[in-house]
């Protein structure tokens, strides 16, 4: 791999994939409305290029709580992380929200060393998942 798919200088270095998968969650009814607002939002501001999913209403693999989730589409689009970033930030109000690159270490290695937390720190179920 190149030194062009370590472009982001955070110690790690993409998959020439989808780079980066965004999940925003939400306990109550009233967070859930705030995370689709912000979905609406991410839409409008990112949504050429970003690929977004069906919010899961429950707990679904590693995600504690229910929660929606968006992808960076395609490994061109890895240049737009801090702009995605500082946008989600600005947004978020009092949500929790996960951004994650799928590197070429492991799956846990993405989802907690080279996780970015915006808000509190949820504690993902990634028992036996191989470090």
């Amino acid at each position: 791999m190149s030194a062009a798919n370590n472009d982001n200088s955070l110690g790690y270095t993409l998959k020439e994939r989808n780079p980066y998968d965004v999940h925003v969650y939400y306990s109550t009814p009233e967070q859930r409305e705030q995370a689709m607002v912000l979905r609406d939002k991410l839409q409008k501001q990112f949504g050429e290029w970003m690929r977004f999913y069906e919010p899961k209403g429950k707990p679904i693999g590693p995600h504690p709580v229910p929660m929606w989730e968006a992808d960076f589409g395609s490994y061109e689009h890895r240049r737009n992380l801090i702009q995605v970033r500082d946008f989600l930030e600005q947004q978020r109000g009092n949500l929790s929200i996960l951004i994650h690159p799928h590197s070429t270490d492991t799956d846990y290695m993405d989802h907690t060393q080279h996780a970015i937390w915006l808000g509190e720190a949820l504690d993902l179920k990634l028992e036996g998942w191989p470090r």
